[in-house]
C-alpha cells in the first residue's frame, strides 16, 4: 500500500459549524428565556438535534472513506451504510490532476481528477488530503501510455 488516506478534515466543517451555531443558539435561548413551556423546549431540542445528527452522519461517512494507491490500482472507497468503491487499474489511467482554490490550497485540501483511457470517464475524489502530493505519487507510478492506444484515448 503506497497511499492510504481519509478525506481532509474540511469535509466536516459545514456540519460542525451548523451544529456549533445551533447549540449556541439553543443554550442562549435557555439562558435568556428561562421559563418557557415544555413544548417550546421540545421544538428547540429538535432544531438543535438536526444539525447535530447531520454532523454525526458526516463523521460516520468520513470514517468510512479512503483513497488507496497500491502498486497496481487506485481505489476510492466511500459510503456509510452501503459502501461504494471505484477501482481503477494504474495502467488504464490517462491523466491525474489536482484541483483546488487558493483557500483550499492553504488548508491542504482539494479534489483529484482521474481520467481513464478510452472510456471518457473522469473520476473526481473530493476533499482529498494534500492532493498535489497524492497526484505526484500517482503520476510517478504511472508508466508511459500503452502503444495500442492513440493520443486521444481511443482504441487504434
Amino acid at each position: 500500500m503506497l497511499i492510504d488516506v481519509r478525506p481532509h478534515w474540511a469535509f466536516l466543517t459545514g456540519p460542525l459549524l451548523a451544529a456549533a451555531v445551533a447549540v449556541a443558539v439553543g443554550v442562549g435561548l435557555d439562558v435568556a428565556i428561562p421559563h418557557t413551556s415544555v413544548t417550546l423546549h421540545w421544538v428547540e431540542g429538535v432544531v438543535v438535534a438536526v444539525p447535530c445528527l447531520w454532523l454525526a452522519g458526516r463523521v460516520v461517512r468520513w470514517r468510512r472513506c479512503w483513497l488507496m494507491l497500491t502498486s497496481h490500482r487506485l481505489v476510492d472507497q466511500w459510503g456509510a451504510a452501503a459502501g461504494s468503491q471505484v477501482d481503477i487499474p494504474l495502467d488504464s489511467i490517462e491523466r491525474v490532476t489536482a484541483v483546488h482554490t487558493p483557500l483550499r490550497r492553504l488548508l491542504g485540501t482539494g479534489s483529484i481528477d482521474v481520467a481513464v483511457w478510452g472510456q471518457g470517464m473522469l473520476h473526481r475524489v473530493e476533499d482529498a488530503r494534500k492532493p498535489v502530493v497524492v497526484v505526484r505519487v500517482i503520476t510517478r507510478r504511472l508508466g508511459p501510455p500503452p502503444e495500442d492506444w492513440s493520443e486521444d484515448g481511443d482504441w487504434s
